[in-house]
């Protein structure tokens, strides 16, 4: 299975959200999305699903595509699930209520909520009505709704919000786990770092197109990475001579391109004298290409 886009365009007025965007997914893929925030992440996402008018473009899965009708709609919508909003919980329903409801009205079967819910270890508050839950609680159910639904094809916006470091592992591991079984799934998060965790890709909203993809699949050109003030980076520069590709980003992090053993070697050495407790070599993460793409005050110096 395959969720295809193609040529997508919204606008809202004279302002276009996204500008013909198309990309890709098959079956067993995670793709990580990522822009700043009102700059296209949802609408992406509502218009896939149609819940937002489009003024161009497909949406489609595998050789079907699914036009603005209320029947094609109710057929997508059998195929894929988005993320539910915790204002759209049921305060007085308890979370397995909730869990239940999306199993019995997706998979026709409610076999497997208890086992939803000890996979995400929701025990010991699962019966408790949701007006009891706290953030992290209520965006956990979320997840398990979606687990519940089990659609081929997964949106999830800001699926970690609220979650603490333990339970973003663990929504983590069953992400990976949903992968394995064959599923598309598409997730916007702030957490940059815990991206690279789990996506096989992470696209990059820019201007409402799709600017840059980092493939976790793909080999990556390695960088002696330290951090360095402005006037050390400066330092560096007028005493070595930097090869091209050399970044320095608006947080402070020096990149260096190296292409040869002997060069880390090199570039390891002569930051170590200026930072000596920062220096590491690695290829660039996700959270390194927000801030070279996203960050429109700092120059890229070569």
């Amino acid at each position: 299975m395959t969720l295809r886009v193609k040529d997508l365009t919204v606008r809202y007025g004279e302002r276009t959200i996204l500008d013909q965007i198309s990309f890709e997914i098959p079956n067993g893929s995670i793709v990580g999305l990522v822009a700043p925030n009102g700059t296209g992440k949802t609408t992406l996402f509502n218009a896939i699903m149609r819940y937002i008018p489009i003024q161009g473009g497909e949406i489609s899965i595998d050789d079907t595509i699914f036009q603005n009708t209320r029947p094609d709609i109710l057929k997508l919508h059998q195929q894929i699930t988005f993320f539910p909003d915790q204002a759209d919980l049921y305060e007085n329903f308890s979370g397995r209520e909730h869990i239940q409801l999306y199993a019995e009205t997706w998979k026709k079967d409610a076999s497997q909520v208890d086992a939803i819910i000890e996979l995400l270890h929701m025990e010991h508050y699962a019966h408790n009505p949701v007006r009891t839950y706290s953030l992290g609680m209520r965006q956990r159910l979320c997840f398990a709704m979606m687990c519940a639904a089990d659609t081929p094809v997964m949106l999830m916006d800001e699926v970690m919000n609220g979650l603490d470091p333990e339970n973003v592992n663990l929504v983590s591991g069953v992400l990976q786990k949903l992968r394995s079984e064959g599923k598309v799934i598409m997730v916007s998060s702030h957490l940059l770092d815990n991206l690279d965790e789990y996506a096989d890709q992470v696209y990059f909203l820019l201007g409402g197109k799709i600017i840059y993809i980092s493939d976790h699949h793909e080999k990556k050109d390695d960088y002696v990475k330290a951090r360095l003030t402005a006037d050390q980076f400066n330092q560096v520069k007028s005493q070595y001579a930097l090869p091209s590709g050399t970044l320095y980003l608006d947080n402070g992090l020096c990149c260096i391109p190296i292409h040869q053993e002997d060069q880390a070697i090199h570039y390891l050495s002569t930051l170590r004298k200026f930072a000596p407790q920062t220096v590491s070599v690695g290829p660039l993460g996700t959270a390194d290409h927000y801030i070279r793409i996203y960050d429109f005050t700092t120059e890229n110096k070569e």
